[in-house]
């Protein structure tokens, strides 16, 4: 369960009712996740959006709780399996996958690495998981904290891949960045690679412009809502599950 905070209208005055799980004002973020506790940080005095915990990060996080037993990232599926995160921010996706047992990569931009690895160290880490008496010491699967800015092409070669799994929650926020995003998942995924995109509607033209771009590569299917969690959902948030065309076709 994540309380939610007052509500907050986005930057564009859409849907200012909307109540959310968590600002960028508070300093920790409690979520109880798989049946951990985890306690994350955040810093309302960044002015990187890198160091919130947005709620698009909490609905795929409660989407992949909500699933665990069976489904296309169920437990069963992801245990062992390679998982890139982009645009980790504060890490709870990433960190969702790991408590299922997959081996998870967090990456971020080098100011968002210190607060993000703070977190997976006070959480999930060895230690944490040791001091806390946690069951799941020895299933959790190992997390690797690595800076990983898009433009930059020596870092996303050296993030390896292909990813069995990519996630990327509420990172297609500004059109600029669409074209970018779509050529790191190209470079990192293969045929076989599932990407999971939590999205939150701000801007039409936004979203217009991921899906033309990533529809020339990828199948994309939305997640119903009947599949999502019943209490951490919302009309203006999707979860997309993308897979690569086995030829790119023209523009849709």
């Amino acid at each position: 369960m994540v309380r939610r905070s007052t509500q907050e209208p986005d930057e564009e005055g859409r849907d200012g009712g909307f109540s959310r799980w968590n600002t960028h004002f508070s300093t920790v973020v409690n979520v109880t996740l798989l049946g951990t506790e985890l306690r994350l940080s955040q810093d309302p005095k960044s002015l990187h959006l890198g160091t919130t915990v947005w709620d698009a990060s909490i609905v795929l996080a409660k989407w992949l709780e909500r699933n665990a037993r069976k489904g296309e990232l169920s437990r069963e599926k992801l245990r062992g399996k390679a998982v890139l995160e982009l645009g980790a921010g504060m890490g709870l996706a990433g960190f969702a996958c790991a408590l299922l047992g997959a081996r998870v990569m967090l990456t971020d931009t080098a100011a968002v690495l210190p607060l993000l690895a703070r977190n997976y160290e006070a959480n999930l880490s060895p230690a944490a998981l040791r001091s806390s008496g946690s069951e799941l010491a020895g299933a959790v699967g190992p997390v690797e904290v690595r800076e990983l800015d898009w433009f930059q092409p020596e870092q996303v070669a050296a993030a390896g891949g292909p990813y069995d799994f990519i996630l990327a929650a509420d990172c297609v926020y500004n059109e600029a960045l669409v074209d970018t995003l779509l050529r790191v998942v190209l470079a990192l995924s293969n045929k076989r690679t599932t990407v999971v995109v939590a999205n939150e509607l701000r801007s039409d033209a936004v979203q217009e412009r991921f899906r033309t771009a990533f529809e020339h590569h990828f199948v994309i299917k939305r997640v119903p809502r009947a599949k999502l969690d019943a209490v951490h959902q919302h009309p203006s948030i999707d979860i997309l599950l993308l897979r690569r065309r086995s030829t790119p076709v023209q523009a849709l």
